[in-house]
């Protein structure tokens, strides 16, 4: 995985795809990586699609969905580059 996504600029990514990115890491093969990331990827997978599924009709609805979809960025691209140390 390493290889394939090393020269990946994350914070370019859409939600979208960091979303799919840490699904993959969720569903990775243990040999690969360690349980303990598996595990908050699967929870990150989750909170991803609650924050992309947030209502986003009123300002203070938006204000609710960009701080929950920066946070779960941030967290994500920590897990991607731990995974992805040369990225």
């Amino acid at each position: 995985m390493a290889a394939k996504d090393s020269t990946v600029d994350f914070w370019s990514l859409s939600s979208s795809q960091l979303a799919e990115r840490v699904g993959l890491i969720a569903s990775a093969d243990p040999s690969v990586i360690d349980d303990a990331t598996r595990t908050e990827a699967s929870q990150l997978v989750s909170e991803w699609k609650e924050a992309l599924d947030m209502p986003n009709e009123t300002f203070p609805d938006q204000e609710r969905k960009v701080a929950q979809l920066d946070a779960l960025q941030m967290r994500t691209i920590e897990i991607l580059v731990s995974v992805n140390p040369s990225a």
